[in-house]
């Protein structure tokens, strides 16, 4: 799994587990908001590799992930992220793709990331299987 879709896997899992553990009996819970200055590409209207569309995601990532971790210490049971805050704004269609993933549609294509790892090797969420 590559480093982008470990930890976004890992955000989920935590976001999953942090929503799982309030009960519909509860009245309240701790949540948190997070933002900072996003890594972002210098250019955004430029086209960059896919390579260095996930360096940048990766270190946006790798960020939120420490601060789940500190958010989680602090007892809070969801955090949310700016929307934009892993891969940035102001993209062109063209300058957007290489952060983007495939992700075929489910009424056209039966596809399970997790069963078929390798079915199609240009998205990251393919590298699933390799940790589920």
């Amino acid at each position: 799994m590559s480093g982008a879709s470990r930890q976004l896997a890992l955000f989920l899992c935590v976001c999953s587990v942090a929503a799982l553990g309030v009960q519909a009996e509860d009245a309240q819970y701790v949540a948190a908001v997070y933002e900072h200055r996003s890594i972002l590409s210098l250019d955004p209207l430029s086209l960059i590799s896919r390579t260095q569309a996930l360096e940048l995601m990766n270190q946006n990532l790798d960020i939120y992930e420490q601060q789940v971790m500190i958010a989680a210490q602090k007892g809070v049971q969801i955090i949310v992220f700016p929307e934009d805050g892993i891969h940035g704004f102001n993209f062109t269609r063209i300058s957007i793709y290489p952060f983007l993933d495939l992700m075929p549609s489910p009424h056209l294509d039966k596809w399970n990331p997790c069963l078929e790892p390798q079915r199609f090797n240009d998205t990251e969420a393919s590298n699933m299987g390799a940790k589920f």
